[in-house]
């Protein structure tokens, strides 16, 4: 279950559907009154650890969304677009914190899954949606303050909609120590010295998505993403890469209710 949760982080922080909930996106269809998503797909290269994400691995998907006011999805928990304008969003999101999943062969303890409160704003400008979020564990697990800004590009091409993005993602020292740090408590047996990772960013990426309908009801996507690891996470022990490519293939099945 944890495996699967993982995955679904990274399978859903691409989805199109999932995107333009928080993010004021140009509209490429009409308005419904509520809509949800269920599908699945082939996914490649998630693990927050960089241990467990080599093989290919199968994860479902499930979105829902009224009125583009309240939506659910699988990244970003449970939202709420209290800013709903046509080219401004801004909300609040409980958000579920993902497992770092256990390293084959240690017994470092490792945090778990877990819920964030969050704080949103992404701004349209033309084409280009710039915004970000800011998130607090509040779950009790000590895993701080966790921060994303992105920058993204969308439009419809013969095939299908395409949507580019470039991000940067990182945390303060809690957060960060939390998930790539060893201390000297977790350190005897772990299989890792103490390892101390400071607050900063983490990582920087590009994301690519390839979004084809079939039909009114159903639609295929693909998807690429290249992350580089940044500062103490980049060294963290608990790495073996430097960088992480991330790859899949999607498929949905639409619900709706027209206004």
């Amino acid at each position: 279950m944890i495996r699967t949760l993982i995955l679904t982080t990274a399978f859903a922080a691409i989805a199109g559907s999932a995107l333009a909930q928080s993010q004021p996106y140009e509209e490429v269809e009409a308005p419904k009154t509520w809509r949800v998503e269920v599908g699945g797909g082939i996914t490649h290269g998630f693990s927050p650890t960089g241990k467990t994400g080599e093989d290919i691995n199968y994860t479902a998907w499930g979105s829902a969304n009224y009125k583009g006011v309240i939506y659910a999805n699988g990244l970003d928990g449970l939202g709420w677009n209290a800013i709903n304008a046509d080219d401004f969003h801004a909300g609040v999101q409980l958000r579920p914190r993902f497992s770092a999943g256990k390293i084959e062969g240690s017994s470092l303890d490792r945090p778990g899954l877990g819920a964030d409160a969050a704080l949103y704003a992404y701004k349209r400008f033309g084409g280009i949606v710039v915004g970000g979020h800011v998130a607090q564990d509040v779950s009790g697990d000590d895993a701080g303050l966790q921060y994303f800004a992105s920058v993204g590009h969308q439009r419809v091409t013969p095939v299908g909609l395409m949507r580019v993005s470039g991000y940067v993602t990182g945390g303060d020292s809690e957060r960060l120590q939390r998930y790539f740090g060893v201390t000297p408590e977790q350190a005897p047996g772990s299989g890792y010295q103490p390892y101390k990772a400071s607050g900063g960013l983490s990582g920087a990426g590009a994301v690519a998505f390839l979004a084809i309908p079939v039909g009114d009801r159903f639609g295929v996507g693909g998807f690429i993403n290249y992350e580089q690891r940044l500062g103490d996470t980049k060294d963290s022990p608990l790495i073996d890469k430097d960088h992480v490519w991330r790859a899949g293939l999607i498929g949905v099945v639409r619900f709706s209710s027209a206004d």
